[in-house]
């Protein structure tokens, strides 16, 4: 039972657009009348997953420590936010700047998952070839 565990959380994480879908469907049963707020909510939830899946693809690229990569990024999503939100405002909201911070990442973390997995793919295939 422990090893189907890790085999699937490890799936979740390695495939993390396949693991939305199957975060939407599951929470389809809860949020039944409310498309906007499921969809924010597997947002939410699924940020987590493309952030830890871009993480193991750049681990792959860069062997060496990858995590400050990570949290440099991050620092730059949250000051964007700060920004963006001290603009709109001239006030900054905690709550709403935790919400614009994490779906900033969310949209981030995707775009970056993709990118890495396209050169990934790219530079397994010219290895490949080579």
């Amino acid at each position: 039972m422990e090893k189907f565990f890790i085999f699937f959380i490890s799936l979740l994480i390695e495939f993390p657009f396949f693991s939305t879908i199957f975060i939407y469907m599951f929470l389809k049963i809860f949020f039944k009348n409310n498309k906007r707020k499921l969809l924010l909510f597997t947002l939410d939830l699924s940020t987590i997953l493309y952030i830890s899946s871009f993480y193991f693809i750049l681990s792959m690229f860069f062997p060496t420590a990858t995590g400050w990569i990570l949290i440099n990024l991050l620092l730059v999503i949250l000051f964007i936010s700060i920004i963006l939100q001290w603009k709109a405002k001239r006030d900054i909201q905690f709550s709403k700047l935790v919400k614009g911070f994490w779906r900033m990442s969310c949209l981030m973390f995707i775009i970056l998952h993709f990118i890495t997995m396209m050169a990934g793919l790219a530079l397994k295939i010219s290895e490949y070839n080579a």
